[in-house]
Parts: structure tokens; C-alpha cells; sequence
């Protein structure tokens, strides 16, 4: 999938704003985004023109001021920058957390797997590659035990099944039977 990414500047009603431009070879229409840290992300097929690109934004104008208005008032814990000393301090406590927490729960699963990397990642909690290497984002650290237990498993799972299908969620509420709930309370952090 090809991918060109730019950053761009638009000024609607008077105030200027950056958006990320991704074009996609997939792409087969134009969707607009609003990341964790306030960030704009449109993507857009490799050549849909850019004044159509300009028109989308400015007749969503409303929205873009909205949502950011409000990623202001209630950022999530994705959205919060750290220094690097923080990240690193940050990771260090990640690391034993998901360390601990990943042989505990595997006692139950028996799952094989390769790498566990603590990441800097913007917008997610955890993944899961084909080549069973397990992903955590650092900022686990900072989430109350139930939701850091939620994504390690979900994680975890993904090496028995690497999509989201009943058998998956089967296994994930084998030792998470809330995990629905918890899901709930994850995505309002």
C-alpha cells in the first residue's frame, strides 16, 4: 500500500490550522481524524485533487472546531506528552508491570511468544504481530490495574487468535469476564 504523508496548513474562518495529509493507495474516500494529542490526520485516495481536499475541510469546519474544543477540555492519557526522562522512567515501570502480569495470565493460556517491546506509541494500547511479538504501549503504567490487566490479555489472545472474532473474545473473558465494561472504561481515559 503506498503511502505519502504531508504536513499541511489551512486557514478557515480566519484561524490556520495543520492537518497531516495521508494518501493512500487503498484510500477510496476522504476520511478525517482527530488523534489523541489534537492532532488532525486526513486520508485521502493518492489522487483526489487538492481543492477538493480544502472544500472537505472547510465544510467540516464545525466539527474540526468541536472536536478540538474538546480533545482541550478532556485529553486522554494518549494524548498527555511526556519528557524523556518521564518516558523513561515511564517504560521501566511498563516493563515489570507487563513482564509480571503477562506470566501470570499465561499460567491460564499456555501461549507461545517472542519479543515484548514497551513503546511510544500515539494512539495505541497494545498489538499483536504475525510473528508473535507482543507491543505495549509505556503509558500503561499510568492506568488503574484492571484496564493494564484488559489490554495485556487482549494482547495476550491475539496469539491464539489474531483477529476479533467470538472465539477471541471467548478467550479473552476466560480471565476477563468484564472485559466489555472495561473496554467501556478504557476508551473514555
Amino acid at each position: 500500500m503506498f503511502k505519502k504523508i504531508e504536513q499541511r496548513n489551512i486557514n478557515i474562518a480566519g484561524q490556520d490550522y495543520e492537518y497531516t495529509l495521508r494518501r493512500k493507495s487503498r484510500a477510496k474516500y476522504l476520511r478525517l481524524s482527530i488523534e489523541h494529542d489534537g492532532g488532525l490526520v486526513l486520508t485521502a485516495p493518492i489522487t483526489y485533487p487538492v481543492f477538493l481536499i480544502k472544500k472537505f475541510l472547510v465544510d467540516r469546519f464545525d466539527w474540526i472546531a468541536k472536536g478540538l474544543e474538546k480533545k482541550k477540555a478532556n485529553p486522554t492519557i494518549l494524548g498527555i506528552k511526556h519528557s524523556e526522562i518521564e518516558i523513561k522512567q515511564y517504560k521501566k515501570q511498563a516493563r515489570v508491570l507487563v513482564g509480571e502480569r503477562l506470566k501470570y495470565f499465561n499460567k491460564h493460556y499456555n501461549f507461545k511468544y517472542n519479543r515484548v517491546a514497551i513503546r511510544n506509541q500515539k494512539s495505541r494500547w497494545g498489538s499483536c504481530s504475525s510473528s508473535k511479538n507482543l507491543n505495549f504501549n509505556y503509558r500503561l503504567a499510568m492506568l488503574p490495574v484492571e484496564l493494564a490487566d484488559y489490554i495485556i490479555v487482549h494482547e495476550l489472545c491475539h496469539l491464539g487468535e489474531m483477529n476479533h472474532s467470538k472465539h477471541f473474545w471467548s478467550l479473552v473473558s476466560q480471565t476477563i469476564p468484564d472485559h466489555k465494561n472495561i473496554q467501556k472504561k478504557l476508551k473514555k481515559i
